[in-house]
């Protein structure tokens, strides 16, 4: 798990605020960087799956849709805070021949944002 860790939080993605580690994860296709970025337990809906997972139930999750799924494109469309203080991004992801929308919600747990809910939904 430090791994995981370093891998969203080193010093080589040093200036990225948290959404575009996220981003970042994404357009490369990385689930181990993308779950990195994630709670111990995180809202997951995505083709296929929903309901609370673990970060390693997470991983195995995102493996598959990833693999299933190569990202070309992905950004953010939309940044806000909710009125509990959690932070919000919307945005959208393009894979080979499909759209989908994002949205996920961060809150700072020990000094760090963290992702609790991650949603992919395809556009129809």
């Amino acid at each position: 798990m430090a791994c995981m860790l370093l891998t969203c939080f080193s010093v080589g993605v040093a200036g990225q605020n948290d959404n575009e580690k996220v981003i970042s994860a994404l357009k490369t296709n990385d689930p181990v960087a993308l779950v990195a970025c994630f709670h111990t337990m995180v809202d997951l809906q995505i083709p296929g799956y929903r309901g609370s997972f673990s970060q390693n139930q997470a991983s195995v999750i995102l493996k598959k849709f990833l693999a299933d799924h190569r990202i070309n494109s992905a950004g953010i469309t939309r940044e806000g805070t909710n009125s509990d203080g959690s932070k919000y991004a919307l945005g959208e992801l393009v894979t080979g021949g499909k759209k989908y929308r994002l949205y996920f919600v961060t809150r700072e747990t020990a000094g760090k944002q963290r992702v609790l809910v991650f949603k992919i939904t395809a556009v129809v």
